[in-house]
């Protein structure tokens, strides 16, 4: 499911390590931010990266900047998100940087998708590219 919040677009996921079998959340799903502004896959804070077991893997610096300009220093790896109200799987690179208090789902991880942004209904449509619009 998505909906928005406030003026924030949201989007109900799964996220999951495939080489440590760990799930966040344990059951159900969790709500993330799609920032169509952020054109990485996922960020997620440090305790969420830990709870997945990502830290344990080999990780990538990156340097990230942010929408108010400011330069960070992000540790990541290749994980899965699963939409599951849309049967989705993608591999991405899911990183962390301290400060970041929210899941974010960025533009790489949508763009196997078509999303609807309706602010003045305050709906949100998601669904999956048909095989012929696909990028």
């Amino acid at each position: 499911m998505s909906a928005f919040v406030s003026l924030t677009p949201y989007l109900q996921i799964v996220m999951e390590n495939p080489l440590g079998r760990k799930t966040y959340p344990d059951e159900g799903t969790v709500t993330s931010l799609m920032d169509t502004g952020y054109e990485g896959f996922a960020s997620v804070p440090g305790s969420v990266f830990q709870d997945l077991g990502l830290n344990e893997l080999r990780l990538e610096n990156r340097r990230v900047v942010l929408a108010d300009r400011t330069i960070v220093n992000s540790k990541g790896c290749y994980a899965t998100i699963q939409i599951p109200h849309l049967s989705i799987r993608i591999d991405g690179f899911i990183e962390t940087f301290p400060g970041l208090e929210e899941i974010v789902v960025g533009t790489e991880a949508l763009s196997t998708t078509r999303v609807l942004l309706d602010y003045c209904a305050r709906r949100v449509k998601i669904e999956p590219c048909s095989p012929r619009t696909r990028p």
